[in-house]
């Protein structure tokens, strides 16, 4: 039995456990902190609020932390008390469930720890990433496993059909037509078996990241496609994701740094206010972790509800200078033969890529193979890696606009926040 006094040896003790024997461990720590007043949330109230102009606008941060979860998410807990944040998302996709060795469980109970650790009470919002559906074979396990982590609280759920589509098509409907069969059908299965009082919070995903740019009649034509395959009286998606200019893990240099992105903001302000025509929330970004400050500000006035940011935290870790030196070279050595990139996507033009950019392409698989050496970092790095992370979550909450705007979450949950 997990208790307070326990608490940080569970953790530890899950983390370096046995993937099968994960469940029932973080099932304890789970417990433990729902009994103390945290409470895994859905978030559609505040995006259905938004997308009615009810609020001043925000983009609320989705944080991908793909290892050391409970010291990582404790530096953005505690950022995000300092500056009185309204929802914030920590969130976890398949790929990086099996590639970081991190299961949905475990990481539902590492998060809601580190905000019970750094004094939050009130709701928690897990997302379950990149629900990706490669062949329309993968639509039923797909299903279940959404199923799955909706029970440890995952109460979003992002839908990505977006490798789904016709190639030889004329008409854009038809283009969509697959991505919206499968992505209906997941919606569909997933409100039928939502939990009591729930709303689920369901995105959808129109255009691939990293592919070419998504039109607004791209998304009409999806939207139509999707309605008509959606049965009778089934709720909606409540938000829609497109490419606009970005990438996973953003562009990156011979030298291994990166470069700025294009992202196209009038463009984003276009899909957002058609989306909120069909009655969604508005758009959500992918791949802007390594965007510029600057350029995370353009988010909120251009309907941006939601931002996914993954690999700057990944960078903080790898490039911090107190992580070790020897470790990070014994990574190098291994990944840097890899033809794996961001989110574990095949790498066709490793052979062109300079070491500096396939290792920084293939580190996304050092969470998993060296999560045990990770663990045993030593106090006072992860501290200092934490105390990094924590002053550019602060830059984000500013950004992003959630920062002093806590009575959101008073105004929409019982018990609010403290």
């Amino acid at each position: 039995m997990c208790t307070e006094a326990t608490l940080e040896q569970d953790i530890l003790a899950l983390a370096l456990a046995p993937r099968d024997e994960r469940k029932k461990m973080a099932v304890q720590i789970l417990n433990l902190t729902w009994e103390k007043g945290l409470y895994p949330a859905s978030i559609a109230p505040v995006y259905q609020a938004l997308g009615r102009g009810e609020l001043p606008p925000m983009t609320i941060p989705a944080f991908n932390v793909r290892g050391l979860t409970y010291p990582l998410a404790r530096a953005i807990w505690r950022a995000a008390l300092q500056a009185d944040c309204g929802p914030i998302i920590f969130e976890l996709a398949p790929s990086e469930a099996t590639g970081c060795d991190q299961t949905f469980e475990e990481y539902a109970a590492m998060v809601m720890a580190a905000a019970f650790k750094e004094g939050y009470r009130g709701p928690v919002f897990l997302q379950g990433d990149h629900f990706s559906i490669d062949h329309l074979s993968d639509t039923e396990p797909l299903t279940e496993l959404a199923l799955q982590v909706i029970e440890s609280g995952f109460y979003q759920i992002d839908i990505d059909g977006s490798h789904q589509y016709n190639s030889q098509a004329e008409q854009l409907t038809d283009f969509h037509a697959p991505n919206a069969q499968v992505t209906a059908r997941l919606i569909s299965s997933l409100r039928q078996k939502q939990p009591r009082d729930i709303h689920l919070t369901l995105g959808g995903e129109v255009g691939e990241i990293g592919g070419r740019n998504t039109s607004v009649e791209d998304l009409i034509a999806f939207r139509s496609e999707l309605q008509n395959y959606l049965p009778k009286d089934t709720a909606d998606l409540d938000k829609i994701s497109a490419q606009t200019g970005t990438t996973h893990s953003g562009i990156v240099l011979p030298d291994g740094s990166t470069g700025r992105m294009s992202v196209d903001f009038s463009l984003i302000a276009q899909l957002a206010q058609q989306a909120r025509q069909f009655g969604w929330s508005g758009m959500v970004q992918h791949g802007a972790s390594t965007l510029q400050i600057k350029d995370l500000a353009q988010l909120p006035a251009a309907g941006v509800v939601e931002v996914h940011l993954a690999t700057q935290i990944q960078n903080i870790l790898f490039d911090h200078p107190a992580f070790p030196i020897e470790l990070r070279d014994q990574m190098k050595r291994e990944l840097v033969k890899s033809t794996r990139g961001a989110e574990g996507d095949q790498l066709e033009t490793a052979d062109d890529l300079s070491e500096a950019q396939r290792f920084y392409q293939a580190r996304w698989a050092a969470w998993g193979i060296y999560k045990s050496q990770l663990w045993q970092l030593q106090p006072e790095v992860i501290s200092q890696i934490a105390d990094s992370l924590a002053e550019w979550a602060t830059s984000i909450f500013q950004s992003l606009k959630v920062a002093q705007h806590s009575q959101v979450l008073q105004d929409f949950y019982p018990g609010g926040e403290n």
